[in-house]
């Protein structure tokens, strides 16, 4: 039977690639969600019906002369009557208990950078769980294991690398994938090392000593050290034997303190440990990151940043400076575009500038942009292939921090932040695709036949290159088939973005006009903070005070039913010693009681916040009339 007699008469274009349809067609973005109210529900309900009844006769159709293995009187029986009725109980209970969850779906929930799920990659999600394959080797799952590198050269091209010498991959969430940017990087500022260890030691080869030459092989640019890794591997008339050879001296392979004990030998000087560059406003997944690869947080060197909450060129230069004088190698710089608590987009094209000038003084560091959550905002500036920059003149330096991603090493992006896609959708991509090969792990049973991740290959491989195992096909499959169908442009993503954001901006300058209600800069994305500023607060433990007293009042705590809340915002903190703290007249017009300033975060996902809600105002303009409510409430009370 074919799949299309599934479909209702009007459904003539499921199923069409990408190519089959008119790619000058914009459609109308409505199309891609099933909405607040389920508007869209007669279009989920005829795509699962199809993706089931598919998976249903797929599966009778695997060797059809094959018996059945559950007959008809165990299928039907007694015993079968109460598993159903254990079963739907069960699940009665499930879904009832799921609604005390949040309504992430709502325009009433502006809270973190959650949101509902577009209808392509929810779809492709349900249809890929029944078939569960696991990305982790083209035998377990060759389909999926295709979507995902395949996704991986798509933000490749967005961002600017080369996708036939870069590598990308899905991960379970920024975190693992900002962990794989620091492994890959390690791996690579080493090689060179281990180059020289392999050639002293196999072939008694001597070479210079001292600091001043470990030095210079400690800041050996990424591009180089590929170029020092195909010249010993040909070096000879057998590639692998010299890989051998060489996998002995990767610290990949021999560990941190044999490494070190080696080159001090090798070069008769002390070790010095390298360190990590983050600014003040990194994730706190970079602090983790410290103890699980060994470097300890004492080797994290922070960057100041602006009162934007932006890294700050100049302390950049200052620390770089710090390093180049310590002679401690860089492992890496961490950029962030799109901050957690504020979606601050650094500069990135002036940062990497600073770079490019110590680097040209004789201290390199590789360049890693988190982009976790502002990865995605990249679209707003690419017009098919081609960069643009539709920005309003004062946001023009937005879209250039996106162009100048071509100048980084590394970028992390999660599609189940901006990319509106299922739980959980990491992504990292490596511009230098071979530093893989420096971590890569064969497991007999099923990683040790190809190398290849090219999604052309015979069996692409990805298990031997990531830090995970097993992975869910159905993230790959989900994220592919968004993108097939919302390009990763400005007509597409972008477009969704760029109206957040002008939201963003228009609830700003709401704000403005309230008594009370301040936001603390004009927003980078789509991310709006908010304090509370009245004469009578005289203190920031007051400040904070009413902070907290408004969170109780929009933020989620253990209740019984969400219904309780009529808006959804999130809390964050800033720390006084920030610049936007220390330079704010109203802030340090304060008692300085605190250590922090208690903060409301605003994320703007949902495209009808700008909507009229019943009542006939904006859903905007109902919140801030009762966030001003709540705190005439407490300032009447305090």
């Amino acid at each position: 039977m074919d799949v299309k007699d599934f479909l209702s008469p009007d459904s003539s274009t499921v199923g069409a690639s990408a190519s089959d349809l008119d790619p000058a067609f914009e459609h109308d973005l409505d199309l891609y969600f099933l909405g607040p109210k389920s508007e869209k529900r007669a279009f989920l309900f005829e795509a699962l019906h199809l993706v089931l009844n598919d998976h249903v006769f797929w599966r009778r159709n695997y060797w059809p002369k094959d018996p059945p293995a559950i007959g008809y009187s165990k299928a039907n029986g007694p015993d079968a009557s109460h598993f159903r009725e254990i079963f739907f109980t069960e699940l009665f209970s499930l879904v009832s208990d799921l609604k005390l969850d949040v309504p992430v779906f709502s325009p009433r929930y502006m809270a973190h950078m959650i949101s509902e799920t577009t209808l392509p990659s929810l779809v492709a999600y349900f249809a890929t769980l029944l078939y569960n394959p696991n990305n982790v080797s083209s035998e377990a799952s060759p389909v999926t294991i295709r979507h995902e590198l395949e996704v991986g050269k798509q933000f490749a091209r967005l961002f600017g690398f080369d996708d036939r010498t870069s590598f990308g991959h899905l991960t379970s969430g920024g975190t693992i994938a900002n962990y794989e940017s620091l492994w890959f990087h390690k791996a690579g500022r080493f090689l060179p090392l281990a180059i020289e260890m392999a050639r002293r030691t196999h072939h008694g080869k001597t070479g210079q000593k001292g600091a001043d030459a470990l030095y210079e092989f400690l800041n050996v640019p990424l591009e180089d050290g590929e170029w020092l890794l195909n010249e010993f591997l040909s070096e000879g008339s057998d590639p692998e034997m010299r890989w051998a050879l060489l996998e002995g001296s990767l610290i990949s392979h021999i560990g941190d303190a044999r490494f070190r004990r080696a080159v001090e030998e090798m070069f008769e000087t002390p070790w010095i440990e390298p360190v990590v560059i983050v600014p003040k406003t990194a994730h706190y997944c970079w602090r983790r990151s410290a103890g699980l690869f060994g470097l300890g947080r004492d080797n994290y060197r922070k960057v100041d940043v602006d009162n934007e909450f932006r890294t700050s060129p100049k302390d950049l230069e200052r620390v770089l400076t710090e390093c180049a004088e310590e002679r401690c190698p860089i492992i890496q710089i961490v950029f962030v575009v799109g901050t957690t608590e504020f979606g601050s987009i650094d500069q990135v094209g002036e940062l990497a500038d600073v770079r490019d000038r110590m680097a040209a003084k004789g201290t390199y560091a590789p360049i890693h942009v988190d982009g976790a959550y502002g990865g995605y905002f990249a679209t707003m500036f690419r017009r098919g292939a081609d960069p643009v920059n539709t920005a309003e003149p004062e946001d023009r330096w937005i879209g250039e921090s996106f162009h100048s991603f071509s100048r980084v090493d590394s970028v992390t992006v999660d599609p189940h932040k901006a990319g509106y896609i299922p739980y959980g959708a990491g992504s990292i991509v490596i511009k230098h695709g071979y530093l893989k090969d420096l971590v890569a792990e064969n497991a007999p049973y099923c990683l040790d036949r190809e190398n290849a991740t090219d999604e052309e290959a015979p069996r692409p491989q990805l298990g031997k290159f990531i830090l995970e195992g097993s992975k869910p096909g159905a993230v790959a499959a989900s994220v592919w088939f968004s993108h097939k169908l919302i390009p990763l442009d400005q007509d597409g993503y972008g477009r969704q973005l760029r109206i957040l954001c002008d939201i963003a901006r228009e609830f700003d300058s709401k704000v403005t006009s309230r008594r009370r209600v301040r936001s603390l800069y004009r927003p980078h994305t789509n991310i709006v903070c908010l304090i509370i500023e009245d004469e009578s607060v005289r203190s920031l433990s007051s400040l904070n005070a009413l902070t907290e007293h408004l969170a109780v009042r929009f933020v989620v705590r253990d209740v019984l039913s969400i219904q309780v809340y009529d808006y959804l915002v999130s809390r964050t903190t800033m720390a006084t010693e920030l610049p936007l703290v220390r330079q704010d007249e109203y802030l340090q017009s304060l008692e300085q009681d605190a250590s922090s300033v208690a903060v409301l975060r605003l994320v703007f996902m949902n495209r009808w916040v700008a909507d009229k809600e019943a009542g006939g105002k904006t859903y905007l303009d109902d919140f801030l009339d009762r966030l001003e409510t709540a705190a005439d409430e407490w300032i009447a009370q305090n």
